[in-house]
């Protein structure tokens, strides 16, 4: 028998680029629709109803993104990445501060929300976190550290975490660094 002809070789290696191109898109897209849903949602029902509607639209759009940068996390209630959640919370809190600060607020354009405006808008906001985090349970990406290992039959550490998720980095030579540097010591004025 014959190996395939480079007509099918060019074939499959085409569709396989073109996977490679469209699987973010994939996992973006749904994302999306879910935040432009929830944002507009907001807004038809908030002019309809006669509330702030730019304000809801504002801050419930501002909330469902960082709902999705917190869903984004590998493992999401571990303290892996403190300064994501600093992040976060700086951002919610910049957003409250546009809606409620009189500068940031003409400056914006925003006006309050009153309570329940407010509590509307987070609850819905919470629906980003659950887009991401769903779309993650039907399509999984990379499996676990654990399942991993399970692969290999390798016991994990939690402890050595670091092990399991980086790549061993290759070692680089350093010598014509430390040759200058100590040349540049030795040349400095006042040293002997």
């Amino acid at each position: 028998m014959t190996g395939p002809t480079w007509q099918e070789i060019r074939a499959d290696h085409a569709t396989s680029a073109l996977s490679d191109l469209t699987a973010p898109a994939a996992r973006v897209l749904p994302i999306a629709v879910v935040l432009t849903a929830v944002t507009v949602g907001v807004a038809v029902w908030a002019h309809h109803t006669g509330r702030p509607w730019q304000s809801m639209a504002f801050f419930t759009l501002g909330a469902a993104q960082l709902g999705v940068a917190v869903g984004s996390r590998s493992r999401p209630r571990s303290w892996a990445n403190p300064m994501l959640l600093v992040a976060v919370a700086s951002a919610l809190a910049l957003r409250l501060a546009g809606l409620y600060l009189p500068p940031l607020r003409d400056l914006l354009g925003t006006r309050p929300l009153t309570g329940p405006d407010l509590a509307i808008a987070i609850a819905l906001s919470v629906l980003g976190c659950a887009a991401v985090r769903l779309d993650r349970i039907l399509r999984p990406g990379r499996p676990s550290p654990p399942d991993r290992l399970a692969s290999t039959g390798e016991e994990f550490h939690p402890e050595r975490r670091a092990d399991v998720l980086l790549p061993r980095r290759q070692p680089t030579c350093r010598t014509p660094w430390r040759r200058a540097f100590r040349l540049a010591a030795r040349r400095r004025p006042g040293r002997q």
